[in-house]
């Protein structure tokens, strides 16, 4: 496969974080608005916002965010980071994009969940007007939060579900926090009716995947631990889930550390559905179609795999059939 054809290609992305993907430059900008203090040296400022290769684990990997959220505390930030990852997406031909993120983090200079919600929803408007790429939001509840706090998340996703917000996630520590954790919460989610995706599987446990599925994902983000727990294939198939696999991350995060055990290939074969994401653009510093490319490096996909891989994208896309069937089309067409 070549570069410059597969960043034309059309593609669908369904995790994408909002804060781990906004362009150093323009984090800058909002920076200097805000008076925060940046290093001048383009260098410098990339090695705080790009995790190293060698993280030693997943801790390692989220202290990326730190600097970052210090930046996206105001509405006007917020904006200024969801259109400026749409047009990241407009730049390698993505059609359609799900951003995700956790409204209780953007807090802290004292906006109103609801404004931040509506700040970064402002933002996404202006990129599909601007750019023409369509784009839906998520909201994340953080694992270590309050399960009343994640609750809270949960209804504004159900006040939001007509103006972007399409579907609920959990993020943060998987480890001490497994699904069960949050039983009550994604029954709240599941009473409501909103789509639901699970970080889950990201550390090496693969009873987090399927409780996740047990509790109602329909989706599953990351999934990598499940490749040691085949027991639960037959369940993914049955409910018809689809893996979000972001294979830079999965391996910066230190979820696996060598090739042989990324289960790209052993979930196809298998019949589970997968789809391709670059989870954080900025801190894991990757494209979508850099993720194609190590794809095509690391296992000899084509362009027809790639095809497959966004069609099963459209299907997990927390859209209307309707809209399903017309970015089918498009791929089929262009591809």
């Amino acid at each position: 496969m070549k570069r410059e054809r597969v960043k034309k290609l059309p593609k669908i992305e369904l995790h994408c974080h909002l804060d781990g993907s906004i362009r150093p430059e323009t984090l800058r900008k909002i920076a200097l608005q805000h008076n925060i203090y940046l290093p001048s040296e383009q260098d410098q400022l990339k090695n705080l916002l790009v995790a190293p290769q060698d993280c030693q684990n997943l801790s390692d990997y989220l202290e990326r965010f730190d600097l970052v959220l210090t930046c996206l505390q105001t509405e006007s930030a917020l904006k200024a980071a969801a259109f400026d990852v749409i047009s990241q997406a407009a730049e390698e031909n993505i059609y359609y994009i799900e951003v995700r993120f956790a409204p209780s983090l953007h807090t802290k200079k004292g906006l109103s969940l609801p404004k931040v919600i509506t700040a970064v929803l402002a933002g996404l408007e202006q990129g599909q007007q601007q750019f023409g790429v369509k784009s839906n939001a998520l909201l994340c509840g953080m694992r270590h939060e309050e399960l009343s706090d994640i609750a809270k998340i949960v209804q504004l996703a159900d006040t939001f579900k007509t103006d972007g917000i399409v579907g609920f996630d959990l993020a943060g520590n998987e480890l001490d926090f497994p699904p069960y954790t949050f039983e009550e919460t994604l029954g709240l989610v599941e009473q409501l009716k909103i789509p639901l995706t699970l970080h889950a599987g990201e550390c090496g446990c693969g009873q987090n995947v399927a409780d996740a599925v047990y509790l109602g994902a329909k989706r599953i983000g990351h999934g990598i631990a499940v490749k040691d727990s085949p027991n639960y294939f037959p369940l993914l198939k049955e409910k018809d889930i689809l893996i979000e696999m972001c294979p830079t991350s999965n391996f910066q995060t230190k979820t696996v550390t060598t090739l042989a055990d990324y289960p790209f290939r052993l979930f196809l074969d298998a019949g589970i559905k997968v789809c391709i994401n670059t989870d954080n653009r900025t801190v894991s510093n990757t494209t979508l179609t850099d993720e194609f490319m190590k794809l095509y490096e690391w296992y000899g996909i084509t362009y027809a795999d790639m095809e497959q891989l966004n069609h099963n994208a459209i299907n997990g896309a927390f859209i209307s059939d309707e809209e399903k069937r017309t970015l089918h089309e498009q791929l089929t067409n262009n591809y």
